[in-house]
C-alpha cells in the first residue's frame, strides 16, 4: 500500500494487488482498532456513571473503507465507476479509500485478509464475480462487506447487498435507438451474461419493441466473463455491423474500446447519415475516441448507496439491500453528447415520467436463461 494525499486534504490508500503489506500499515491498522476498542469501553463506563434510564448516544466510527476491483481502477467503466464514487463520496463523508484493483476473478480471500488487517472498517466486493467469496469472508473475520446482486446474502452487521436496478434506464435507451435507428436493425453486444449485463439487456430490449415492433435486434456474446477481451469484442461488433446493424448497445468494460474502434472504422468515409453509433452502459466516454458517435449511456452513480451504506454502519444498521434505479438517480441516461432529433428527446422525457410513476413496468430479469426466453419472446425471428 501507499499513502497519497487527495485533493480534499483526506488521505487515499490504494493497494497493489499482492498479499503481503507493509509493517508500518499493519500497525496503522492495529492502532486504529485498539483505539475504537477504547471509544467503545470508555461509552460502557459513561453509560454506568449515568443515571438509570439515561441513553448513551453511540455512532460507530468509519475511518477507512475499501473497495476491491476485478480490472483496472482507470477502465473508464465498471471498476473505475465504483472506485470514483467511493473516492467522492469518502471526500464528502471523511473517511479514507482503499484500492485493491486488478484483482480478476481467482480467490481474494489474501487481498480481503490483507485489508482487514489493514483496518478496513467496510470492504466493497465490486463485481458479482465476488457473490461467495466476500460473505465467507465476512463470516469468518466479522468485517462488514458488500456485495453486488446477491440479496440472500445479505446479514444482520455484515453483509449488505446492492442492487443495480438498470433496465429502466436501458428501456430509455432502447427506446432512443429505436426513434434512433436507420436501418431497422440495432445489436446488444454483451461481455458475459452476469445479472446486471442481462437486466440491461431485457430493458433494451423491452424499449426498442416499445416504439419499434418491427425492428431486427441482433444479439451477441463476445465470450464467458470476457470484460477486457477487446479484440473479440471488435471482432463480433463488426459482425453485427456487417450484419446492417447501425446503434449497438454495448456492455463490455475494458473490451467496449474494442467494439469503439470496430464502429470507428466502420465509419470511416462513411457520410454521416449512414455512420453506426455507439450505446455504452456505466461510464461517461463522451470524452473518449467514441465521442463523434456515442449515442448515449446508461450511467450508474453509486455515490449515494455508498452514502447509505456507510450511515447505516455507522448507525449499527447494516445488513440490508440498497437500490440504484431510475427514480433515485442511481441509474440515469447521460444527455447525448451528439445531435438527436428534439421530438425524441421528448418522448425520452415521457417515457422516463412514465416509469417513475409506475404507469410503465419494466422487467427484472437477471437470469441468462430468463434473458433469451424474453428476447424471443420479443424478437422471435431474430432470436
Amino acid at each position: 500500500m501507499a499513502r497519497s494525499a487527495s485533493s480534499s486534504g483526506a488521505d487515499r490508500l490504494k493497494y497493489d494487488g499482492t498479499s503481503s503489506t507493509s509493517a508500518s500499515i499493519c500497525l496503522a491498522g492495529e492502532i486504529r482498532r485498539r483505539m475504537k476498542r477504547a471509544a467503545f469501553q470508555l461509552i460502557l463506563i459513561l453509560a454506568m456513571l449515568l443515571p438509570i434510564g439515561t441513553s448513551v448516544a453511540a455512532e460507530q466510527e468509519v475511518e477507512l473503507v475499501s473497495i476491491v476491483t476485478p480490472a483496472s481502477r482507470t477502465n473508464q467503466a465498471w471498476d473505475q465507476q465504483g472506485v470514483d464514487n467511493l473516492v467522492a463520496t469518502g471526500e464528502e463523508m471523511g473517511f479514507d479509500v482503499a484500492v485493491a484493483e486488478n484483482a480478476g476473478y481467482e480467490d481474494i480471500t489474501p487481498i480481503l485478509q490483507d485489508l482487514a488487517d489493514d483496518g478496513s472498517d467496510l470492504i466493497i466486493c465490486h463485481a458479482s464475480g465476488y457473490q461467495t467469496v466476500c460473505p465467507e469472508f465476512a463470516a469468518q473475520s466479522s468485517v462488514p462487506v458488500v456485495v453486488i446482486e446477491n440479496p440472500s446474502a445479505v446479514t444482520e452487521g455484515l453483509v449488505s447487498d446492492i442492487e443495480t436496478q438498470a433496465q429502466e434506464a436501458a428501456y430509455l435507451a432502447g427506446v432512443l435507438a429505436g426513434l434512433e435507428t436507420k436501418t431497422g436493425t440495432v445489436a446488444i453486444v454483451v461481455t458475459g451474461e452476469p445479472p446486471t449485463w442481462n437486466y440491461m439487456t431485457v430493458g433494451f430490449a423491452e424499449g426498442l419493441h416499445s416504439v419499434r415492433p418491427d425492428a431486427t435486434l441482433l444479439y451477441s456474446i463476445v465470450g464467458e466473463a470476457a470484460y477486457d477481451d477487446a479484440p473479440n469484442a471488435k471482432r463480433v461488433t463488426e459482425a453485427v455491423l456487417a450484419g446492417g446493424a447501425d446503434i449497438v448497445f454495448g456492455m463490455g468494460d475494458g473490451a467496449s474500446f474494442g467494439m469503439i474502434q470496430a464502429i470507428r472504422e466502420s465509419n470511416a468515409g462513411q457520410p454521416g447519415e449512414q455512420q453506426a453509433r455507439f450505446i455504452d452502459v456505466i461510464g461517461d466516454k463522451s470524452e473518449s475516441e467514441a465521442k463523434d458517435f456515442l449515442l448515449t449511456s446508461v450511467l450508474f452513480d453509486y455515490t449515494g448507496v455508498y452514502q447509505q451504506l456507510v450511515s447505516d454502519l455507522k448507525a449499527e444498521e447494516f445488513g440490508s439491500v440498497v437500490t440504484m434505479n431510475l427514480k433515485n438517480n442511481g441509474v440515469r441516461l447521460l444527455e447525448p453528447p451528439i445531435p438527436v432529433d428534439p421530438e425524441h428527446m421528448e418522448i425520452l422525457s415521457e417515457t422516463r415520467e412514465k416509469i417513475v410513476d409506475g404507469e410503465i413496468e419494466v422487467s427484472a430479469i437477471g437470469d441468462a436463461d430468463g434473458t433469451h426466453e424474453r428476447l424471443e419472446e420479443l424478437f422471435p425471428e431474430d432470436n
